[in-house]
This record gives C-alpha cells, sequence and structure tokens, in this order.
C-alpha cells in the first residue's frame, strides 16, 4: 500500500515535471516570439521614420535653407536699393553742381562779355589769347558830358555815379542794337566803335545812326529828370588797331590817330550837337542830313573840315 501510494505521488511529480518543462519551454518561445515581434517591429518603425518622418524633415530643413536663401535675397535687395538711393543722391548732387557750374559760367561769360567783344571774349576762351588786329574801316563815336566837372563838384557822389550808369546803360542798349560795339568808358566819356572786331560795311552809318538815337534819348530824360545833362558827341572814320591790354586785369582797347581824331571831333563840337569829320560825311552823306562847318583849326590837325548831323534822310 505504502510503494503503490509513493508510485503514484512519483508518476504526479513527474507529471507536474513535465507540464513545468512544458510551460519553461513555452515561456522561453513566446518570449523568443516576443523579440522577433520586437525586432520586426523597430524595423518596420524604421522602414516607416526612413521613408516618412526623414522626407518630412528633409523637407522641414530645404523649406528653412530656402527661407535663409530667401532672407538672405532680401538683404542684398535692400542692399541694392540703399546703393540705388545714395547713387541717386550723389546723381543729384553731380546735377546740382553742374547747374552751379553751368550758371558761374554764364556768370562769367557775362561779365567777360561786359568788358570784351564778343569775338574776343571767345577766342580768349578758346585759345587763352587773343591777337591785337588792324581794321581799316572803323567808324569812332566819342562823346563827353559838357561842364561835368564842374556839376559834380555840387552834387552827391553816389548820385553821379547813378545818372552816369542809367545814362550810358541807355546809350549800350542803342549801341548794341544798331550793331556798334562800347568799348570803355573814361568817367563822363564814352567810347564806341563800328566795323569792329566784326567788319561791316554800314560802320559810319551804325555809328551815327546809333549818335543820333543817342542824343535823342539823352533829350527826352532831360525833360523828365531833375537833373539835366548836356553832351558833345564827335564821330570819325579811318583806320584802328585793336587788342586787349593787360594780362590780370582785361581790358580791350582801341588805338591809332583814328581814336584821337575822334576825340578832337567831339572836342570842337557844340552841347548837344554831333560833329562828324569829313571822312565819316563822304561815307554817309547818301543816307544822312549834315550841315557844313567849314574848316576849323584843329590841333594837331591843321585846318579840318567838319559837319553837324541833322538827322537821318527821309
Amino acid at each position: 500500500m505504502t510503494i503503490g501510494y509513493l508510485f503514484t505521488a512519483i508518476i504526479i511529480l513527474l507529471l507536474i515535471a513535465a507540464n513545468l518543462a512544458t510551460v519553461i519551454l513555452m515561456h522561453k518561445r513566446s518570449e523568443k516570439l516576443l523579440d522577433i515581434e520586437k525586432q520586426r517591429y523597430d524595423k518596420e518603425k524604421k522602414e516607416f521614420l526612413h521613408s516618412t518622418i526623414r522626407p518630412m524633415q528633409e523637407k522641414e530643413e530645404q523649406k528653412f535653407r530656402m527661407a535663409e536663401a530667401n532672407l538672405k535675397l532680401l538683404e542684398h535687395q535692400e542692399e541694392l536699393k540703399r546703393q540705388k538711393l545714395e547713387m541717386a543722391e550723389a546723381n543729384l548732387q553731380l546735377l546740382e553742381l553742374k547747374e552751379q557750374v553751368e550758371l558761374e559760367k554764364d556768370r562769367s561769360d557775362r561779365l567777360l562779355l561786359n568788358i570784351l567783344p564778343e569775338r574776343v571774349a571767345t577766342d580768349l576762351k578758346e585759345k587763352g589769347s587773343s591777337i591785337p588786329e588792324c581794321f581799316d574801316n572803323v567808324t569812332v563815336f566819342f562823346s563827353d558830358i559838357v561842364n561835368f566837372t564842374r556839376l559834380t563838384g555840387t552834387i552827391d557822389p553816389a548820385d553821379v555815379i547813378c545818372e552816369l550808369s542809367d545814362i550810358f546803360t541807355g546809350f549800350d542798349r542803342i549801341f548794341k542794337r544798331n550793331h556798334c560795339e562800347r568799348i570803355k568808358t573814361i568817367g563822363d566819356a564814352y567810347l564806341g566803335v563800328s566795323g569792329m572786331p566784326e567788319p561791316d560795311e554800314k560802320h559810319a552809318r551804325n555809328i551815327l545812326k546809333a549818335a543820333s538815337e543817342a542824343m535823342e534819348f539823352l533829350d527826352k530824360r532831360n525833360a523828365s529828370h531833375k537833373m539835366k545833362w548836356q553832351m558833345r558827341m564827335g564821330v570819325h572814320s579811318g583806320r584802328v588797331v585793336g587788342g586787349i591790354v593787360g594780362i590780370e586785369k582785361y581790358i580791350y582797347d582801341v588805338f591809332g590817330d583814328t581814336i584821337n581824331t575822334a576825340a578832337r571831333m567831339e572836342h570842337y563840337s557844340e552841347p548837344m550837337k554831333i560833329n562828324v569829320s569829313s571822312e565819316t560825311y563822304s561815307l554817309a552823306k547818301d543816307y544822312f542830313n549834315f550841315t557844313e562847318r567849314g574848316s576849323v583849326e584843329v590841333k594837331g590837325k591843321g585846318m579840318t573840315t567838319m559837319y553837324f548831323l541833322e538827322g537821318i534822310k527821309s
């Protein structure tokens, strides 16, 4: 009986051991299956990440790089805009400077034309010098104010300058309109020419017409101004030399016996009269009316025939 129980117990124990071994074996198999499943999962996870998440990351990185490139492009465009603005400002300054230079050039040109004939001023600007020239056919006008020194002794100097400026400005306009050139003024004296530096076959007629209009201008001015001025005027035609005198200060001057004779014609004229030499008379007698004065003793010239200009022939 005891042996039977013992044998039974052994059988039971063997069965339990067999079951336990089976359970252990199954557990190990389960762990192996779990490990395999885990490896498969990890592999699938990696494949998923590689096929899905990684491209998304790459796209994001690409977008980021593009954003950086766009930002740099915008910065470059802003720099270009700034440079363009600076260039525009520089160009504007250059234009303003150019305008200023042109204004200064125009001002200097006008100033130069105030003291030099146009052709001489052009030669001086383009060549740096102007060669003296001889002009064979020129008519010279010379005038001064009667009793100027005595009259100015009782007048304020500033008023004297204003009066002379107004009178000579009127003369300048008249002479320019009649193709004549004012050479210079010396105090109350006015010296003008026609036929130089540009030749003009009508030089005598130009000067006589200008002289007649200048006398008419002065006469009308006296009628409307408080201060009354009377002038003597003289005209002579002949050969003249003209050229620039000086280096530091340019002065265009005329020389020759014709200038001296014109001054003599003025000296031997009468108040508000235009005294004309026989040389000028012979050139203009068909266009103007004259009154012959006969022969007058002229210092350094001897007996000289003179004429008073009476006006233009109708």
